[in-house]
């Protein structure tokens, strides 16, 4: 039926640093951004969402902020879908309402789960949750599928300069 609020996600082949080492290549997870506040609800999307992202060896290290949004507004849109349901069980089985002038229209909740959906496709794409954004960005990573690392020419330099220092005489 799908991920239960009582269920933990299905477990992916990770270290206890929440990294998965597939490939040869190994996937970091962010944790959540300072200040997030998650929920337990909240976070056991994240942990779906990164174990999901992992699976998929999609770096997204940096992309913390983006999946608490698309957290925060998956819960969201699934409490008020749920409301909604519950508003049409009550309603013999519709979310239409009359009006006080006798008119018949959706219930704002129909309105609202509407409006959350369309923000939540609209941040799906951009934590690669969509399969067109994985396509994306797998043909912007290329073969080697991995982030760049900004600082690796310079550490490497610096390496090579510092190593023959240290050598102790033979």
């Amino acid at each position: 039926m799908g991920l239960q609020d009582n269920e933990a996600p299905a477990k992916s082949p990770e270290t206890p640093s929440g990294r998965s080492v597939g490939g040869g290549k190994e996937i970091r997870s962010p944790p959540p951004p300072p200040g997030t506040n998650l929920t337990p609800r909240e976070r056991k999307v994240w942990d779906y969402i990164c174990a999901q992202l992992r699976e998929a060896g999609m770096p997204h290290l940096t992309a913390g902020i983006a999946i608490a949004v698309v957290c925060r507004t998956f819960i969201r849109w699934v409490n008020t879908e749920l409301e909604l349901q519950n508003f049409e069980a009550s309603n013999g089985g519709s979310y239409f309402i009359k009006t006080p002038k006798g008119y018949e229209q959706p219930h704002q909740l129909f309105y609202a789960a509407a409006a959350i959906k369309k923000e939540l496709l609209t941040w799906l794409p951009e934590s690669c949750l969509t399969l067109p954004s994985t396509v994306t960005a797998r043909a912007k990573l290329g073969d080697e599928g991995v982030q760049d690392d900004l600082f690796a020419e310079l550490f490497e330099h610096g390496l090579e300069r510092v190593a023959p220092r240290n050598r102790l005489p033979a």
